[in-house]
């Protein structure tokens, strides 16, 4: 953010959309931390108290910023048949969002604690669900599987663009310790993670969740009930 423009004499009025705005703009360079009142308010050329008028305190700017990125994600349009398929289109689309704003991550991830625009997105996948037949449990393991994976999957890419920085990131569990001479030059060629790695494991979470709902489809047929071999609780 430009600092200098506290300086200039401002006219024009200041409207939520564009504290949006500066706001995504300061988090996409400094971070979540990097986002304060003051800082947000001299970008804009405004006092502070100016802000307050709009918006009472920083989780309401938060909250606008949240809904500004869930708008940047095209309305649904059923373009491809079959559930699998559609929802696919919509985490891959979630993922390229994440990419474009790795620093708002955590805000994108929960936002439907915020975002109206969140929340029909989240209801519109849930409907798809639901016409494919699959049950609220089934739908609520597989939301939390695909939810985890796109985190994940898009924090592996921040900390890979903050390493090429210089600004390596505290690991909450310490360094790893060294590796024994047999394991070193292998592990060197396992390489670092891919941006197209997230739609490969989202494919294969996928067909699992295929798998299972043909599996209880089958089931409901015999009055039998299907569950998962093992219960991983997420």
């Amino acid at each position: 953010m430009k600092d200098d423009k506290s300086k200039r004499a401002r006219t024009k009025p200041v409207s939520v959309e564009e504290i949006a705005e500066t706001a995504l703009a300061c988090i996409d360079t400094e971070g979540l931390e990097g986002l304060t009142m003051r800082k947000l308010a001299r970008a804009i050329g405004v006092e502070p108290m100016t802000l307050y008028r709009y918006l009472p305190n920083k989780e309401a700017i938060l909250a606008v910023v949240a809904d500004r990125l869930w708008q940047e994600l095209r309305p649904f349009v059923p373009e491809v048949e079959g559930w699998a398929e559609q929802v696919r289109l919509m985490w891959l689309e979630m993922y390229d969002l994440m990419l474009q704003h790795p620093h708002a991550v955590p805000l994108i991830a929960r936002a439907g604690t915020y975002s109206a625009t969140a929340a029909e997105g989240t209801a519109r996948m849930l409907g798809i669900l639901k016409d494919a037949g699959f049950s609220q449990e089934l739908a609520s393991e597989f939301m939390h599987v695909a939810g985890a994976l796109v985190v994940g999957f898009a924090y592996a890419q921040l900390w890979l663009r903050l390493n090429a920085q210089g600004q390596r990131p505290v690991s909450p569990a310490g360094e790893m310790g060294p590796l024994p001479p047999s394991l070193l030059e292998w592990a060197r060629g396992v390489g670092s993670s891919a941006p197209w790695q997230f739609a490969a494991a989202l494919d294969m979470a996928l067909a699992s969740f295929a798998e299972r709902l043909t599996g209880k489809r089958a089931d409901e047929g015999t009055g039998r009930t299907t569950r998962p071999s093992s219960n991983v609780a997420l």
